[in-house]
């Protein structure tokens, strides 16, 4: 069964058997974060007003550059929600294991959406399908949004 995540602007569905929490940060900012048994996780950051979706992204980028010794870039470009959005692909070692986390940002005009989805190479071998699902079902709710074309 699917459950569906409908508040904050947004609406996105998960699997039923994933652990939804919401909270609400500093200036705002409010992080949304399904889970699953494993390593695997799904966030939505939605940052009020106006910020750089590309300066979101080289933030996150730096974080990982900082906390790990290997880490390897791939740009990617795309849209999300009817919006261009910033994004890449982020490959790291942690505890001997390849982790991949993909980063997307895109800009609206109420919030800036990041979307990160993360976990290790052989989880995500399973799990990956389901992350991106989740992606696919994001859509903005809040009024003024323009419809995405089709």
């Amino acid at each position: 069964m699917t459950e569906w995540y409908d508040d904050d602007g947004v609406r996105f569905a998960y699997p039923e058997s994933w652990e939804l929490s919401r909270e609400e940060e500093e200036a705002g900012v409010v992080m949304l974060t399904v889970v699953a048994d494993g390593t695997s996780f799904w966030t939505l950051a939605l940052y009020p007003g106006v910020t750089a979706a590309n300066e979101l992204v080289e933030t996150a980028v730096e974080a990982y550059r900082e906390e790990y010794e290997e880490v390897d870039v791939y740009p990617v470009e795309g849209s999300l929600c009817g919006f261009p959005c910033e994004g890449c692909d982020v490959e790291f070692v942690c505890l001997e294991l390849i982790n991949t986390a993909a980063l997307r940002a895109f800009e609206t005009p109420g919030f800036t959406a990041v979307v990160l989805y993360q976990g290790t190479d052989h989880e995500l071998r399973e799990t990956r399908s389901v992350l991106e699902a989740i992606t696919r079902s994001l859509t903005l709710t809040f009024p003024g949004v323009p419809e995405p074309p089709h």
